[in-house]
């Protein structure tokens, strides 16, 4: 056999359909984020990690240091963003496939629109994980699938899943979200029965608690075999202690809250949604709804199957939410909600099922031609508020370059001052000092996604003078950082940028940035001990 007939024996044995998926998400991908596959773009946690080896056990994360290694631990934008398209187009083309989408369209839409999806594009602003985060949602998905296409393949699945969080947690959504749909394929599959969709459904629970399982497990031998303790950053360390059951109820209402409010309410907190794309994602509710009639009514009178269904249409926000229910000690940011895509692929999924349901003249042909136009205005709406994401970004990180480059004039023209001297920056740069005022800039302001600097904490300010102008500027101590702000002659100097507010004192450059010195919370002491 000669290599192409093997190549094409090969191509022929995956479905057209997760084909279609892969190469959509790769082109679609492709074009939305080029900006961010072709500029550094960091944000405020990007100015300490140009190169960083990714060792977060302290943050439950344990298998992010080996997967990191893909990258060289290196922040490298194109290298990256290939990587993470890689990824995420296999995870389209086993999504195609667990979802039972037939239609090459449909599939490609699916593909697309994983691609697309603004919450991905928050993610690319984090570019030293990025690609690692689009395995994991490949291996929450792949997770899932092998759930779905073998017996035992739980066990598998709860492999791949526990990898998944091990990288990060939060794409437990994407699996939790997957497996809701393909038990509702499931109930809507005329040819199904009960018992094997009860069987189904027993098989994907079993996965995703073993997963979890198996995920806090390792978790917790890594802790111990490296003396760590979990992060106190967004309440990690009061989670190790005991889950709040009392709060569940709460933290249940607000997970459903949050994913309407996502996709219907306009300006909502770690949200995209404009008055227009409320209206969009409106319609395709009610595309949904209506697939969704004209599928049950196919079915025939079989109760049990409409119940079914219902019950998984009404557990799938709880499901893409459930980022809120594994931290319920913080709200989740927009790289927390990337499973919220699994609600269009819904959509996408009543689709195909309603495809085989006759329907007059003028409804063959609206069905088709309502989904196009939807799916035209969807990706424009992406690929702006994805650019929007990069250019808000870039314009915080220019500001933060001008104003940096700055003040190392200021402190090196400073009377006194000899190279290589010591350099103490107390306090953080003023926000108010380098906000945009940009209104379009609105929409994608969020945690990690500054308007106007990113150097956010003091230590920031000490990563960017030597990663990012090459300036070899060490910290100094908590302690001689106090005590210079304890000091009568600090007291007595103006805020930086006024005259006098860069002084040689003592041996060293002192700049007054804040009234005080604010000591590291010990979250941050927590993370730079990190191993």
């Amino acid at each position: 056999m000669t290599f192409d007939q093997q190549g094409r024996r090969l191509w022929e044995r995956f479905p057209a359909p997760s084909r279609w998926a892969f190469f959509s998400c790769l082109t679609t991908g492709l074009l939305v984020h080029l900006y961010a596959f072709t500029n550094t773009i960091p944000n405020s946690d990007g100015l300490s990690r140009v190169y960083d080896t990714q060792q977060m056990t302290i943050s439950g994360r344990w298998f992010l240091h080996y997967v990191s290694a893909l990258n060289s631990f290196t922040q490298m934008p194109t290298v990256i963003g290939l990587l993470a398209l890689g990824f995420l187009g296999l995870a389209a083309g086993l999504l195609a496939s667990l979802l039972g989408l037939e239609s090459r369209a449909l599939a490609g839409l699916c593909g697309a629109v994983l691609a697309a999806f603004p919450c991905l594009g928050y993610t690319f602003l984090y570019m030293f994980t990025a690609s690692d985060y689009c395995l994991a949602i490949f291996l929450a998905v792949l997770a899932v699938w092998l759930t779905r296409r073998w017996r035992f393949g739980w066990a598998l699945g709860a492999g791949a899943l526990a990898l998944s969080m091990g990288i990060y947690q939060a794409y437990a959504a994407v699996a939790i979200g997957a497996a809701l749909l393909a038990v509702l394929a499931q109930f809507l599959h005329p040819e199904s029965s009960l018992p094997g969709t009860v069987r189904l459904g027993l098989r994907m629970v079993l996965h995703l608690v073993l997963g979890a399982a198996l995920y806090y497990g390792v978790l917790l031998v890594f802790l111990r075999v490296k003396g760590l303790t979990l992060l106190s950053y967004l309440g990690m360390d009061a989670a190790s202690s005991g889950y709040p059951i009392g709060q569940l109820p709460g933290l249940v209402v607000a997970a459903y809250k949050q994913v309407i409010a996502f996709f219907l309410l306009p300006g909502s907190a770690n949200g995209f949604t404009t008055a227009g794309m409320a209206a969009l994602d409106l319609l395709l509710l009610l595309l949904g709804a209506f697939c969704f009639w004209l599928r049950l009514r196919g079915t025939g009178k079989e109760l049990w199957r409409g119940l079914g269904a219902l019950a998984m249409v009404l557990l799938l926000p709880l499901g893409v939410g459930f980022g809120q229910i594994l931290s319920p000690f913080s709200a989740p940011t927009p790289l927390m909600k990337y499973a919220y895509v699994l609600v269009i692929l819904a959509v996408l999924q009543l689709l195909q099922l309603a495809e085989p349901i006759p329907l007059p003249r003028l409804g063959q042909r609206a069905l088709p031609a309502v989904t196009a136009v939807w799916a035209a205005l969807f990706l424009l709406f992406c690929l702006n508020t994805n650019n929007l994401l990069y250019t808000a970004s870039d314009q915080a990180h220019r500001a933060t370059e001008s104003y940096a480059t700055r003040l190392l004039a200021r402190i090196e023209s400073c009377e006194g001052y000899e190279p290589g001297m010591e350099i103490a920056v107390v306090g953080a740069v003023p926000s108010s000092q380098l906000q945009s005022q940009t209104e379009s800039f609105r929409q994608v302001r969020h945690y990690s996604v500054p308007t106007g600097t990113v150097l956010t904490l003091n230590k920031h300010i000490y990563y960017y003078f030597s990663q990012w102008l090459n300036t070899p500027v060490k910290e100094l101590d908590e302690a001689v950082m106090q005590s210079i702000s304890d000091s009568s002659e600090f007291q007595a100097m103006p805020l930086y940028p006024a005259p006098g507010s860069v002084q040689v004192m003592n041996g060293r450059v002192v700049v007054r940035m804040a009234e005080k010195y604010t000591p590291k919370a010990p979250y941050e002491v927590a993370y730079e001990n990190r191993r």
